[in-house]
């Protein structure tokens, strides 16, 4: 069933001016071997996908129009232990194993590979990084942990991550370097979301941040931030977004030219929703 997505601007607005209307509709389902996608990325022509915890370190490259895989690549020498999102920059794609949902973790993850590496061959070895966070004062599991991540984003020479803030009910920002080692994350920013943060999308010809989510009722959102700075995220406009397309566990989102994205969905059993993706188009 395909449907159109109407973007509600009734309460958009939480700081800043209204410039832009989104629209969008479903432009399809996702194979069955990608019902847990948990990222989104646009390259070379293609869209990049991966599934969450407990699968294998596998990309999926699917076919922009069918969505269907055209090419897997396996990542050597990683682990799936929770991938939720991936980005890239000119010469680099990067996968994030961040997710936390209990709080305990203390391996979280992002592999760097080389685009180089992508193109020639369906086996990639990754260099690593690894961070913590500089406000996490206690790694005793207890779920629905305020230090969980799905959404990561490229910018300069820094990669921000987004939490997931089960307790919070919004998200905090953090930048840690791109290069390979292990880093206490530099914390840059806060912003009360009223639901999950689940991905992220930095346009470089935009100058734009996406935020994707949903909330406790899995209504997905969008949050649209313009004019921030590095040392805080949301110090500019930020706009938040109602997204009309029913119940969904939106996962990640990717800008495929200046301002149109498509964005992801994960399969919802419960729901009998399945994994799809969702094109929206920004229209000044």
């Amino acid at each position: 069933m395909k449907f159109k997505l109407v973007i509600l601007y009734t309460s958009a607005v939480v700081m800043g001016a209204i410039c832009s209307q989104l629209t969008g509709k479903l432009v399809g389902a996702l194979p069955e071997v990608v019902s847990e996608s948990s990222g989104l990325l646009y390259y070379n022509g293609e869209l990049i996908t991966h599934n969450d915890s407990g699968n294998t370190p596998t990309l999926y490259f699917l076919d922009k129009n069918t969505f269907k895989v055209t090419r897997k690549v396996v990542v050597s020498n990683a682990k799936n232990t929770d991938w939720e999102d991936i980005t890239q920059d000119q010469h680099f794609i990067y996968v994030a194993d961040f997710g936390n949902y209990n709080g305990d973790r203390k391996d979280l993850c992002i592999y760097k590979i080389s685009k180089k590496d992508i193109n020639a061959s369906d086996k990639v070895t990754a260099e690593k990084i690894y961070y913590t966070y500089p406000d996490q004062g206690s790694y005793a599991r207890k779920s629905r942990s305020n230090f969980d991540a799905e959404a990561l984003f490229s910018k300069g020479d820094d990669l921000f991550v987004l939490t997931k803030q089960w307790q919070g009910n919004g998200t905090s920002a953090y930048k840690i370097p791109k290069k390979e080692g292990s880093y206490t994350a530099v914390s840059v920013g806060n912003y009360k979301t009223n639901g999950m943060v689940t991905g992220a999308n930095y346009n470089t010809k935009t100058d734009k941040v996406v935020l994707v989510g949903y909330n406790m009722f899995m209504l997905p959102f969008a949050v649209e931030v313009t004019g921030f700075t590095d040392a805080n995220l949301f110090s500019g406009s930020v706009k938040k977004t109602p997204l009309d397309i029913g119940f969904a566990q939106i996962e990640g989102v990717t800008n495929l030219e200046n301002n149109t994205y498509y964005i992801s969905s994960e399969s919802f059993l419960k729901l009998g929703v399945s994994a799809s993706i969702f094109k929206l188009t920004e229209i000044k």
